[in-house]
This record gives structure tokens, C-alpha cells and sequence, in this order.
């Protein structure tokens, strides 16, 4: 794999392709020695998180190239791998728009511990995780959990986490070949693990906003495949997606959602959702 084959899979916007081209010509040599760095640290304070956007984007970028390979060892097929890496891409469009400008928020770098550590796969609409039953007790969150989760799933038992990107085809029936897909792609990379469940921790979840949704809405009918064993009143990652960091106003192009956030922020929240295997 080479970093024009890499780049030509990324598909990001000519802008961002050119300013990261320059940016890797820019850094020359350098930038191996930070991609080496790159995720030294503890607790999430990882070298590249205090680089500039730009910079994190280029790093990240040439780092893909050496990911391939570990995911290729593993028997991933490139549809998959590819798949799974235009995560850079998504996150890379999302800081474009945001900001006129091509690089990677610090978080951006932080959630892509999981590709440098081969972890997470695309398949489908949805990215899985393998993942271990964890239930969050922290004060940013609290999650309120109903009597019977831990009896249904216990603390520590092997899950797939799924992760809903942003702009994710919701359609049931992509939806449902993701699921369907991911049973057979686990069961053939990781034969010994019998996982429990999928589960999704997301704001696409919870309850209050999902009753207020046609029951035509694909949110709707993606969120009516979980049981929801967790609840958070916590909005920060709806207000995030919805109005991608920016101020929350209504405009001509406002959403749905968007404008009931407005009106009826209370209906927001976190919803923690397992579908049994």
C-alpha cells in the first residue's frame, strides 16, 4: 500500500486532498518521526492530540498506510478496510466545513485509537467494536439503568458496540444487512467469542426524542430494534450532531430535529440500547 493508493481510497474533497499532499511535503521526514509519536500518552493526552489540525490530519493520513497492512493480516477485505477508514474522511469533511480548512479536531485523533489499534470495522451502514459490557457511573453522563441490565448482561461480557456515523444510511433494510453481516464477519475473524449483544450507546436512543418521531422515521425504526436497559438526560452529543458545533439557530434548511431541539431540548438525551444474541 502506498500513500497514492491510500489517498485515491480516501476520497476526501480535491481541498483537503491538496492541503494534506502539501502538508506531508511540507513536513518531509518529519512526519514519520510523528507518526511514531503519534499515540505516546496516557489517559487520552496523546503526542499528535497537541499538534495542529492540519498536522493531525497528515499524520493520521500516512499512519492509514501501515494500518492497511495490520488489518489486511487479519484477513479483512479491502472493501471493509476502506470502508472503515473513510471515518478519516467523514471526520476530515466535517473540520472542512466547519472551518474552511483541512486538519482533525483533538477528539477526531482520540476516537481513532480504535483504527491504529485494528479494532473497529465498517460493515455495511454501521462500524462494530468488539467490546467488553460497561456501564457508565461517571458524573458527566448519569446514566440511570433499568433493575434487570446487569442480570441480562453482565459487567465485563463480551459485546459488539456499534457506532451510528454521522449521515449513516438508516434505511431497515441496510440496517439490517449491517447486523446481519457483522454475525457472520465476527464469527469468522473471532470464532472462540460467543458475544452477548450488540450495543449502542448513543443519543439516537433515547426515548423521549424517539416518541416524538414518526413512526416512518428510519431514527425511529432503528432505535425500536433495541431493548434500551439506560438512560442519560445528558444532550451534548445530540446538540453536537445536530448542529455540528455551531450556534443553534433556525434557519430555512433547519431539521425536524433540529428545530424541535430548539423548542424542546428536555426531548434530548443519551439511550444505551442492546439487541440480545
Amino acid at each position: 500500500m502506498t500513500l497514492h493508493t491510500m489517498l485515491s481510497e480516501l476520497h476526501y474533497r480535491d481541498q483537503i486532498q491538496e492541503a494534506v499532499q502539501k502538508e506531508i511535503n511540507r513536513l518531509g521526514d518529519t512526519v514519520e518521526v510523528l507518526a511514531d509519536k503519534a499515540y505516546q500518552g496516557e489517559d487520552f493526552q496523546f503526542f499528535l492530540c497537541d499538534q495542529v489540525p492540519a498536522v493531525r490530519l497528515a499524520v493520521i493520513t500516512c499512519l492509514l498506510v501501515e494500518k492497511y497492512e495490520e488489518y489486511r493480516a487479519r484477513g479483512i477485505s479491502d472493501s471493509i478496510i476502506f470502508d472503515t477508514f473513510q471515518d478519516v474522511t467523514l471526520r476530515a469533511e466535517i473540520y472542512f466545513q466547519k472551518t474552511g480548512r483541512a486538519g482533525l479536531e483533538k477528539d477526531d485523533v482520540i476516537w481513532f485509537r480504535h483504527i491504529m489499534n485494528a479494532e473497529i470495522f465498517k460493515i455495511g451502514s454501521l462500524q462494530f467494536q468488539p467490546f467488553q459490557m460497561v456501564y457508565l457511573d461517571d458524573d458527566y453522563f448519569y446514566m440511570i439503568y433499568s433493575t434487570n441490565a446487569q442480570e441480562l448482561l453482565p459487567c465485563g461480557c463480551p459485546v459488539l458496540n456499534c457506532h451510528v456515523q454521522r449521515g449513516a444510511d438508516l434505511h431497515t433494510e441496510a440496517v439490517e444487512d449491517s447486523f446481519q453481516r457483522a454475525k457472520k464477519f465476527f464469527a469468522q475473524i473471532d470464532p472462540e467469542t460467543k458475544y452477548k449483544a450488540f450495543l449502542c450507546y448513543s443519543w439516537l436512543l433515547y426515548p423521549p426524542m424517539i416518541q416524538a418521531l414518526s413512526p416512518s422515521s428510519h431514527i425511529r425504526q432503528f432505535a425500536e430494534k433495541f431493548q434500551i436497559i439506560g438512560t442519560s438526560r445528558n444532550s451534548d452529543q445530540a446538540m453536537e450532531n445536530l448542529f455540528n458545533g455551531k450556534e443553534k439557530r433556525l434557519t430555512p434548511d433547519s431539521t425536524f430535529l433540529q428545530r424541535m431541539a430548539l423548542k424542546q431540548e428536555e426531548r434530548f438525551g443519551f439511550g444505551c440500547g442492546v439487541i440480545l444474541l
